[in-house]
């Protein structure tokens, strides 16, 4: 009587091996390369959902305000940054109202890797509009960088 496998070469609890389908593996490789890309285009381009990845956002100095015909807003004078702005850049002026004081904030957001025609020269002015939750009234305008008063100019 033999005391081994019935089928030689074969273990007792040898069974047929189960593997991971071919396509699965191409679906896990597609989805990499695509997030990579994806990444990839937000980073260096700009585009896409990961677009913040690829902006640099960039402290501007605001110089001047000036009363609007409304009572709730009022106009910032934002010095150009020394290499200008691109058309497509949006100046954003921020404003905190806190008691007597209007504090002022601007920055622009610019792509890391974009060249473009720019608008502007080192030293001119851009004015923009900014919104106050109530009418400034006799309240001083202050940068926040550096919590000097800005000018007032007629306009």
């Amino acid at each position: 009587m033999t005391s081994g496998p019935l089928i030689p070469g074969m273990n007792e609890f040898d069974g047929p091996r189960r593997r991971v389908p071919r396509f699965v593996w191409w679906i896990v490789v597609v989805l990499v390369v695509m997030g990579v890309l994806v990444g990839a285009a937000g980073l260096v381009g700009g585009v896409g959902p990961l677009r913040s990845l690829g902006l640099v956002t960039e402290d501007l100095q605001p110089v001047a305000y000036r009363p609007t015909t409304s009572e709730q807003a009022i106009q910032i004078a934002v010095a150009l940054p020394p290499r200008g702005l691109c058309p497509d850049e949006q100046i954003q002026v921020v404003a905190f109202e806190r008691g007597a004081r209007v504090e002022i904030q601007a920055q622009v957001e610019r792509s890391r890797t974009s060249d473009c025609p720019v608008t502007g020269i080192a030293g001119d002015r851009a004015w923009v509009d900014v919104a106050l939750a109530s009418p400034l009234g006799e309240r001083t305008v202050i940068r926040t960088g550096d919590r000097q008063p800005l000018p007032r100019e007629s306009g």
